[in-house]
Parts: C-alpha cells; structure tokens; sequence
C-alpha cells in the first residue's frame, strides 16, 4: 500500500468518526453549561436570601480625673481601643421566617473574646397583624435613641439583653405595635444594681436568685405621623420577697432638620434592702436634641438625670450629665458609611457634707465608624 492509498484511508476514517465525536462534545458542554447555570442559581438564590453587615469603631475617649473617690489625686487618663467589632447576618429562611445573627467583640486590646450578642427568628406572614419573635436579643423595654458615641443613662441601668419569646400585634392605624415578651431570671435587677450608679441589691441571707421562665415584658408603639413615635413599657421580675416592676416612656420626633428625643424609666416597686428594711426606688431620664446642620453634619446636645431613690447626698452617685455631640458623614455609599464623631461629657455627682470626693467629671470622647 502506497502512501497516497494510505493518506486516502485516513481521511475516509476521520470523515465517519468526526460526526460521533462531535456529538459527544456537544453533549459534553451541554451538561458541563446545565450544571453550572444550577450552580450559578444556587449562588443567586443564597445571595439574595443572606444578608451581611457589620461596624468596627476605634474609639479614644479622655478623662480629666482617673479617681473621682478622691479630689486630691486630679490625674487625668485616656485610652485607645477597638471598641466594638460586629458582624451580622440575616437569612430569610422562608416568606415567613427571618433569622439573624449578630457575632460581637467590644475593648479587644483587653478582651480579645467574641461572643453572640444576638441569635433570634421571626415568624410574620406579610399582611397579617401578628408575628412572633423568639431569642437572644435587645428585648423591647426601652428605646435607647442616641446620636452620641456613649449610651443614654437609661440603656446603661435598663436594658435587657436576655433570650425571650414575644408575641405581637401590628397595624397599619397610626403605626400600632403592642407585644408580650417572657424571659428568664432577674436580668433588669441586676444590671441595674451592676451599673455602678448607686443602685445596689442587699439581699436577705441565703436568699437564691430565680432562674426560671417568670418575667415578662408589655410594650407598646404608636406613630400617629410620620417622624412621630410615642412608645411605653412595663417590665416585672421576680425578687427578695417583692416582684421588681418598671415603667417606662419614650418619644422620638424627626421635623424639618431636628432629632427630638426623650425617655425616662423608673421603679414601680422594688425588693426592701435587707440591712435597713427600706424600699428604694429610682429613676432615670434624659432628652437630646441634634440638628443637621448640613447633610453629613448634626451637632446634638443631651441632657441626663438619675435619681437613687435615697434621702441625703451619696459621694460618687450620679446627679446628673450633660453632653454636646457631633457626627460628620466622611463616606457614604450603598450600605457603606463611615462616620467621625466627637462627644464632649460633664457629669455631676452627688456630694456628701465635708466629703473629699470629686462633685463632677470631664470626659472627650472620639469615634471612627464604619458599618456596612
């Protein structure tokens, strides 16, 4: 066989071959396109049911006496930290069911710890007045509205951050919200006697704090127009002998350029002390307003009062603070915002007859923010 023969037959056999092979790779990258436009769907699908966000905040703040028990010692302290860090997902799960995940690290030069600051799920069918909200979060007693870098009075001393179970009502008539929350143990109490105002339990001997599923929360929301919100809740524990009730109010008014806020919260009924067999009950308020100057400017001033309940002076136990605050927008695009805010503090305390500890306390406060 000659070359020219065998030339011939080769391509006589490429010419039969070439239609089977052809085939089969275009079967090939039919399947190879399907799996990855289902891969691309999952993809989108995910996406567009996850929600990301988060914040990183570099704080500096100043104090102009490091020990206010003492008005001899006058050195001043200041300190630069990573105040909060914050990472959180929301997933919705079904057209009726949201989850969300908040992870949080807060001081992290001195504590490196992540911890789950909220874990929760939402059951509510789009046009039906109910919903249900159940887990670890904020649960609804307080409002908490703030423009400055520190928290208000009332958040430090009330605010629960406790896993609990809340049913609720919404309509659209005026922006009504009423809701029941239960949770476990006697959080408010204790954070309140925690906060370091002047408000401390004295429990009797032997007595063994509860933990089982006895408090309960009611609050309610109305919005009679728009920027207008008037809000109040009643939270009960139990207690030494007594169940510790608290009533709060807030209202929240956004008009022309102005932010106008205002809340105040205080004992219904507290446990007696036992050393002394007295009930003290106390109280905290505030009300701040901030103006936007300009669009990425608001300047806001706040005032804050609480009350121990005690007769007299106590060395060390809040009066009362004021504060002048200002946010600057340096960035904002989408959900991208990075803000610097300043806050400059004066809180005065009460003062004992003859005593030597400080009447007041200067604090400057700087915040770098980014949220996304």
């Amino acid at each position: 066989m000659n070359l020219k023969t065998k030339i011939l037959i080769i391509c006589l056999l490429f010419t039969c071959i070439q239609p089977v092979f052809a085939d089969e790779l275009k079967e090939g990258l039919e399947k190879r396109f399907e799996k990855e436009e289902k891969e691309t769907d999952f993809i989108g699908q995910i996406s567009d049911r996850i929600t990301l966000s988060g914040a990183i905040e570099l704080d500096y703040s100043y104090a102009d006496d490091k020990d206010t028990s003492d008005n001899a010692i006058n050195g001043s302290t200041s300190d630069l930290d990573i105040g909060i860090v914050e990472l959180g997902l929301e997933a919705v799960l079904h057209d009726y069911v949201t989850a969300n995940l908040l992870l949080k690290g807060e001081a992290l030069d001195s504590d490196s710890d992540i911890f789950c600051d909220e874990a929760f799920v939402t059951i509510q069918k789009k046009g039906f007045p109910a919903y249900f909200v159940g887990g670890k979060r904020a649960q609804p007693f307080g409002s908490f509205e703030s423009l400055f870098i520190n928290d208000p009075v009332t958040q430090e001393l009330y605010e629960i951050n406790k896993t609990g179970a809340t049913i609720g009502f919404t309509q659209n008539t005026m922006g009504l919200d009423i809701s029941a929350t239960v949770y476990k143990g006697e959080t408010l109490i204790q954070r309140l006697s925690n906060a370091g105002y002047g408000f401390e339990r004295d429990n009797s001997p032997g007595y063994q704090k509860t933990d089982d599923v006895s408090s309960y929360v009611f609050n309610i929301l109305i919005s009679p127009m728009d920027g207008l919100f008037f809000s109040a809740y009643f939270d009960s524990e139990p207690g030494d002998g007594e169940r510790n009730t608290t009533l709060g109010g807030s209202v929240h008014w956004e008009i022309a350029k102005f932010i106008i806020d205002g809340e105040y919260i205080g004992a219904l009924n507290r446990e007696k002390h036992y050393t002394d067999d007295t009930e003290y009950k106390e109280a905290a308020w505030f009300a701040s307003i901030g103006f936007q100057v300009i669009d990425p400017l608001i300047f806001s001033v706040r005032y804050e009062d609480f009350d121990d309940g005690k007769s007299g002076n106590q060395d060390e136990h809040m009066d009362h603070r004021y504060s002048f605050g200002v946010t600057y927008t340096l960035f904002k695009q989408d959900t991208f915002v990075c803000n610097l805010l300043g806050e400059y503090r004066k809180t005065e305390f009460e003062h004992e007859a003859g005593s030597s500890a400080d009447r007041d306390l200067n604090e400057f406060f700087v915040r770098l923010s980014l949220e996304f």
